[in-house]
């Protein structure tokens, strides 16, 4: 009697948080049900899909049995597994202290355990240890390569829901590996890099996986002996992103080792063409042999980036003969479907190709390349024209009067064709640091591309304040970076500017409010958060609509594509 008393106390006393979450209905005291007290599993569901932190989505699956039967698929359904290459220690002992490293132990927890069917996206990545890789120069394969494939094709065999798998090791995928996801039907998305080790190893032809709508490929040198992926693409007819990038190796030595032929053979041979929403290419150098019109078919191309292709204005001295072999243009039927379009290289040509389609949306240029135009003077001097030359910064380099020349010219004819051609559909615009905006450029802008929302560009001398008059008759514009240059500098030369970013300044700093949507203005490497206007009075005792004005950081500004994307990576 007594221990049923104390049974019935301790129910009292549970914590009702823990009541909720008990797998079991709950009961009331006097024994009647009580069922208003149990949360919906949909409920619960949605709050656990709130959690981002695996950490504390691995402590849930410990609270009860419930939230270990709701948590345990979503703490496995992304798993990365990386491998150091040296050993790491924790409070003085080495990581996987009394067993293996953390990578060979969740490979092995994943191969001989029940969780591998829940894994739905899957990434091996870091440096593997190839032990014997001198075995390689005999015709060998080294012993912990072959361990590491079948382990990994053990695990991956149980991942009966695999999507996604993205191999970032410094060690190529065995045969066996490809084999098992070319007999997983689930898998559409693949991610693949290759090592960048010269030693002989084999080739291996990637078997087809029919289901594939994403592919990436990285790291494409031919001395390197990357994987033959001709088939692979050839076999993919479902693919709608596909993203290739070469080691800059070649191009940086002007070695026009690959051609297109290499990785899209198969599909030239059938003359079948790749339907494909999305295209990325990075890093190519070969010659132009008309091969590229007769990939892809034309109209299904929405998005294409290409970085670091076809050369530009500010194109590597050694690299020209080749570049000029991309010089024709193509017929405009290869663009008409474009809505978005990224390239690192701005050229005259590129301009021309913008004014023959419309409906362009998004437009973004890339990237300063004069270091690595500057990078090339010293590659091909002979040891005496070398110590003969003085020493230059690369970081302080500058473009010739005749490239100014080019720049200037190059950045109207850009103008000239988005403003014509895209005005109306252009939403988001990055122009190069090249192209410094006058006043007269961006009041073109404004008035022939009314539906901008981001925008970012470099500020021509005394631009500043026409932006400033300007920018509210963009009525959807949220974001603004005025790209850095001489003329940025001197806006972040203000005293007021200076103490917001030095942390110095205590009282609050106000702008007047360029629109009821813009939230972020960039300002060189800096990032200015702007708070919904309010009606205050300024300095002069007047009502205005002002902005209040605190620092930000670039990870608050990934969301908009004028910062995320300008990067040179597909």
């Amino acid at each position: 009697m007594k221990a049923h008393d104390s049974v019935a106390h301790m129910s009292r006393e549970i914590p009702p948080h823990v009541l909720y979450a008990s797998p079991v209905p709950l009961t009331a005291p006097n024994g009647a049900s009580n069922k208003g007290q149990t949360l919906p599993l949909s409920l619960i569901a949605q709050i656990v899909s709130f959690v981002e932190d695996v950490g504390d989505i691995a402590r849930m699956t410990r609270t009860c049995r419930l939230l270990y039967y709701m948590t345990l698929p979503v703490l496995y359904e992304r798993v990365t597994l990386r491998s150091y290459p040296e050993t790491r220690y924790v409070d003085g002992r080495p990581e996987g202290y009394g067993s293996g490293s953390p990578f060979v132990m969740g490979l092995s927890g994943l191969a001989s355990g029940n969780s591998a069917p829940l894994v739905k996206e899957f990434k091996v990545t870091g440096a593997w240890t190839e032990s014997g890789i001198d075995e390689y120069s005999k015709g060998k394969i080294p012993d912990s390569t072959i361990l590491l494939g079948i382990a990994l094709r053990a695990a991956m065999d149980k991942m009966i829901h695999l999507r996604s798998l993205v191999w970032d090791l410094d060690s190529k995928p065995t045969k066996s590996i490809y084999q098992g996801l070319a007999a997983r039907p689930t898998l559409t998305s693949l991610t693949l890099r290759f090592p960048q080790v010269r030693s002989p190893r084999p080739i291996v032809v990637i078997p087809p996986m029919p289901n594939l709508r994403r592919l990436r490929v990285s790291d494409i040198d031919p001395l390197c002996y990357p994987d033959d992926i001709s088939g692979l693409i050839f076999h993919a007819k479902q693919l709608e992103d596909l993203r290739i990038h070469w080691s800059p190796r070649m191009r940086k030595e002007a070695e026009p080792s690959v051609n297109l032929r290499m990785v899209f053979g198969p599909c030239l041979e059938a003359k079948y063409k790749l339907k494909l929403k999305h295209i990325g290419i990075q890093n190519f150098y070969g010659p132009n042999t008309g091969d590229l019109a007769e990939i892809f078919e034309p109209g299904s191309i929405e998005g294409a980036d290409f970085l670091d292709v076809f050369g530009g204005i500010y194109g590597r001295p050694t690299t020209i003969w080749v570049d000029e072999t991309w010089k024709n243009i193509p017929d405009a039927t290869h663009f008409e479907s474009y809505k978005r379009h990224r390239i690192s290289e701005p050229a005259m040509e590129h301009a021309k190709i913008l004014s023959q389609f419309s409906g362009l949306e998004d437009l973004y240029v890339v990237g300063n390349r004069l270091c690595d135009r500057d990078n090339t003077k010293s590659e091909y001097q002979s040891p005496e024209t070398a110590a003969a030359t003085p020493a230059t910064s690369v970081t302080g380099s500058t473009p010739t009067a005749f490239e100014e020349k080019q720049a200037s010219l190059t950045c109207k004819a850009y103008l000239r064709a988005l403003t014509a051609n895209h005005g109306q559909s252009l939403t988001k615009l990055l122009l190069p640091d090249q192209f410094p905006l006058s006043g007269q450029q961006i009041g073109e802008l404004v008035s022939k591309c009314p539906n901008l929302e981001q925008i970012g560009f470099a500020l021509d001398k005394d631009a500043g304040e026409v932006m400033s008059l300007l920018a509210p008759f963009l009525l959807k514009l949220r974001a603004v970076r005025v790209l850095a240059n001489a003329n940025s500098d001197k806006i972040l030369a203000e005293s007021e500017l200076i103490g917001l970013v030095d942390g110095t300044r205590t009282e609050p700093l106000y702008w007047k409010c360029f629109n009821n949507n813009v939230r972020y203005c960039g300002i060189g490497d800096v990032v200015i958060k702007l708070d919904k206007a309010v009606h205050m009075p300024d300095a002069e005792g007047n009502l205005e609509w002002l902005n209040r004005v605190t620092l930000a950081s670039l990870e608050d500004v990934q969301q908009f594509e004028i910062w995320s994307l300008d990067k040179l990576e597909l």
